[in-house]
C-alpha cells in the first residue's frame, strides 16, 4: 500500500508555466520548504522536473488533496502577495507509475482541460485541482478529495523519525541495461533523501559505519536471492590487525551459501597500494566474499601493478567539484580500458549524479555505474531487472521488475 502522485505547480495570471530558471528555482524553494516540514518520513518526495514533484506515502492508499492547499496559499503569498494579480494552481495526479511520470513531463497545453476543471480522458487516474481557495476533484468529476486514510488520521499518528539504517544504490550494467546488484549505504538516524532537492554530495563512507552497515545489509540478503551485494569496507581497516579483529565476527555471520554474490567494496584504496597490503587484504577477505572491488579516487590508478586475480573490479569515485572536472575524470579513467581488459578487471564509476554523466559513462564504455543519476537512495535493494538507460534514475516509487531476466551476473 503506497499512494503515489505527481504534483504539478502552475503560476502566472494566465495559469501557464513561467519558463524561467529563476521562477522554477523559487517555486522549488517554497514547495521544498513546505514539503520538508509536512511530508515527513516515511513519506518520500522529489523534484522530477521544473514545477513537478512526485509524492509517495507508504501509509496511504490515496493522498489527501486538502493537505496541499496550504502549499497553494504559501506559493500565492510568496509569489504574488495577498492582493497580487497572479494565480497559483496545483494539479495532483494519481495513477500507475508510467502515467505519473508522463503527467510530470506534460506541457501546460496538454493539461489545459484539467486546468479548466474538465477531464479530457488523456490520463487514466485520479486528478484533483487545488487553489488557495478551493479543492476539487476533476477526475472523477465531483469525486472525493480526502485521502484514505484522511489527513486528520495521519496527523494523529505519532511522529516518526527515520531510524539509523542501510539504504541502497543500484549497480547498473550499461551495455546490457540491467541492474545487477546493489551497494549498501549507511544512513544516520533522522536522515532522509529528497531526490532533486539536496545539494550534490557523495555517499559518505566511514570506517565507523562499516560494521552497522554490514549487519543491516546482511539481513536484506534474506529477501534477495539474486544479484551482487557490495559491502563497503575501509582499506585502512583491512591493513590494521586490531581493526580486522573487530570486523571478523561480523563477517563470519555472512551466509556462506551466498558468498559468490557478495562483494567487498574496499574504499579509500590508495593509488599505488603495496603488494604486501594487497595480498594481506585478499587473504583476509577471500573466505567471506566472492569478489573484491577496489574503490579509488585517482582516475590514473595503477592497474598494471595489481597482482593477478586480486580484484574483480576497480570503481572510480568521481571527484567533487564542477561537472567538467568530473567528466574529465571519467574520460581519463577509461583511457586505460585496454589495460583493465588485459587484467580481466571490470571498470566501474560511482557517484554518477546526472544525465550528462550517465551519458558520458555509456558513450565511453564504462561497464558499471552507480550514484544519484542511476538510482535514488533506495530503502530496499533494487531487484536484478532490465531497465532502459532512458528511464534512469530508479526511485523507491518506481515500478520494480522482478524475475530472473538478468540471472547471469558478470
Amino acid at each position: 500500500m503506497t499512494a503515489l502522485a505527481c504534483l504539478r505547480i502552475f503560476v502566472g495570471a494566465d495559469l501557464c508555466f513561467t519558463d524561467t530558471d529563476s521562477m522554477a528555482a523559487l517555486v522549488a524553494k517554497v514547495a521544498g520548504a513546505y514539503l520538508e516540514t509536512t511530508w515527513k518520513w516515511p513519506r518520500r518526495y522529489g523534484l522530477v522536473a521544473p514545477f513537478s514533484f512526485v509524492l509517495a506515502d507508504p501509509r496511504a492508499e490515496r493522498l489527501d488533496a486538502r493537505e496541499l492547499q496550504d502549499l497553494a496559499r504559501a506559493l500565492q503569498h510568496k509569489l504574488f502577495g495577498d492582493q497580487g494579480d497572479g494565480d497559483v494552481t496545483l494539479l495532483t495526479f494519481e495513477g500507475d507509475q508510467t502515467d505519473v511520470m508522463r503527467f510530470a513531463g506534460a506541457t501546460a497545453l496538454q493539461l489545459k482541460g484539467l486546468l479548466d476543471g474538465e477531464d479530457d480522458g488523456a490520463f487514466a487516474g485520479r486528478v484533483c485541482k487545488i487553489t488557495p481557495t478551493d479543492v476539487s476533484s476533476v477526475a472523477p468529476p465531483g469525486g472525493p478529495v480526502a485521502g484514505e486514510p484522511p489527513m486528520e488520521a495521519l496527523r494523529a499518528q505519532e511522529h516518526m523519525v527515520a531510524p539509523a539504517r542501510t539504504a541502497y544504490r543500484g549497480v547498473f550494467h550499461t551495455q546490457r541495461e540491467v541492474f545487477v546488484g546493489n551497494i549498501s549505504v549507511w544512513r544516520e538516524a533522522g536522515s532522509v533523501s529528497v531526490f532533486g532537492m539536496e545539494p550534490p554530495a557523495a555517499d559518505a563512507s566511514e570506517a565507523g559505519h562499516d560494521i552497522p552497515n554490514l549487519e543491516s545489509a546482511r539481513r536484506a540478503l534474506e529477501g534477495e536471492t539474486s544479484g551482487v551485494m557490495f559491502f563497503p569496507i575501509s582499506f585502512s581497516t583491512l591493513v590494521k590487525p586490531s581493526a580486522r579483529a573487530e570486523l571478523t565476527p561480523y563477517l563470519e555471520t555472512l551466509p556462506q551459501a551466498s558468498r559468490a554474490r557478495l562483494a567487498a567494496a574496499v574504499y579509500d584504496t590508495p593509488r599505488a597500494p603495496s603488494f604486501s597490503a594487497l595480498s594481506q587484504m585478499k587473504q583476509y577477505l577471500n573466505p567471506f566474499f566472492g569478489r573484491i572491488d577496489l574503490r579509488v579516487s585517482d582516475p590514473a590508478f595503477q592497474v598494471d601493478d595489481l597482482p593477478p586475480d586480486l580484484a574483480s573490479s576497480v570503481t572510480l569515485m568521481l571527484p567533487t567539484g564542477v561537472e567538467a572536472v568530473r567528466l574529465a575524470a571519467i574520460s581519463r579513467f577509461m583511457r586505460d580500458a585496454a589495460g583493465y581488459r588485459r587484467k580481466r578487471i571490470w571498470q566501474g564509476v560511482t557517484d554518477v549524479r546526472n544525465r550528462r554523466e550517465v551519458n558520458a559513462c555509456i558513450e565511453l564504455g564504462v561497464p558499471f555505474i552507480t550514484g544519484p543519476g542511476v538510482t535514488d537512495l533506495l530503502e530496499t535493494p533494487a531487484h536484478v531487472s532490465p531497465c532502459s538507460a532512458l528511464h534512469l534514475p530508479l526511485h523507491d516509487w518506481s515500478a520494480r521488475v522482478t524475475g530472473a531476466a538478468a540471472s547471469q551476473v558478470a
